[in-house]
């Protein structure tokens, strides 16, 4: 079943989420609404457009994906939608889906407001009301000519080391890298390595799971969505080993 989810940075217990929450009721759509998070670090595309890479998947195709992330600060810039492998984004046009899609995606459309509007639910709704009824993003809105692009921060090596970044830690603590299991066996192959976690501390295996190591021992996994993780089991990472978000995470052979 496809669903309506959204991501934002307005926080747990702000009022601009219930507020949105209640437009969608008032507004009849029919999707199942699924709140991903909106504890976003304020302003924070990168986190956002991370998170929404690992889980956007995990919803049927056809779902709709709210990105509202930066959005006050950035709507005079306009709003945009696309429709990427088979799901619909909706964000505005601050840099945030092409760090999802990537810079060469170009398959951007403008949606329009008569004037500038701070109410995100009176932007986005109308036109998840039509795709709802089946429209085509081309039927419902004009092709962006011109659109604000991001980089990606991405990993780098050589033939010594590969060097990612943290860009999310989770409730417990555990630190998100942006060193996917496809680059890091490209590097590594079936040499020996070390990932330095802090200047006194480093593991030399990555585990499986929790269950390959001690309570209070650091481990490095690959999340289910393929990122290399920092953990401590039972304890916070983020923590005892001062790993905060864009902290860069050196893996030496």
């Amino acid at each position: 079943m496809s669903v309506l989810t959204f991501l934002s940075d307005f926080g747990a217990d702000s009022h601009y989420l219930a507020s949105f929450r209640g437009a969608i009721y008032q507004a009849d759509i029919k999707f199942p609404f699924v709140e991903i998070t909106s504890r976003i670090e304020p302003f924070d595309i990168v986190e956002a457009a991370y998170l929404s890479t690992m889980v956007y998947k995990d919803f049927a195709p056809g779902s709709i994906h709210i990105l509202a992330t930066n959005v006050v600060a950035t709507s005079f810039d306009g709003h945009l939608a696309a429709e990427y492998n088979g799901h619909y984004f909706l964000a505005p046009d601050n840099g945030i889906l092409s760090l999802i899609f990537g810079e060469e995606f170009t398959d951007y459309y403008l949606i329009t407001t008569e004037s500038y509007e701070q109410k995100i639910q009176n932007v986005y709704l109308p036109l998840i009301k039509q795709l709802e009824q089946g429209k085509k993003l081309h039927e419902i809105a004009s092709k962006a000519e011109q659109v604000n692009t991001k980089t990606r921060i991405v990993p780098v090596r050589d033939n010594e080391e590969l060097r990612g970044t943290i860009l999310f830690v989770d409730h417990f603590g555990n630190a998100y890298t942006n060193i996917h299991k496809e680059e890091f066996d490209k590097f590594a192959g079936e040499s020996k390595f070390k990932i330095n976690l802090s200047r006194h501390s480093n593991v030399s295996v990555v585990s499986n799971n929790f269950s390959d190591v001690r309570e209070g021992d650091p481990l490095c996994y690959f999340s289910d969505h393929g990122y290399l993780v920092v953990a401590i089991k039972k304890s916070s990472a983020e923590r005892l080993l001062n790993l905060r978000k864009y902290k860069t995470l050196v893996i030496q052979k």
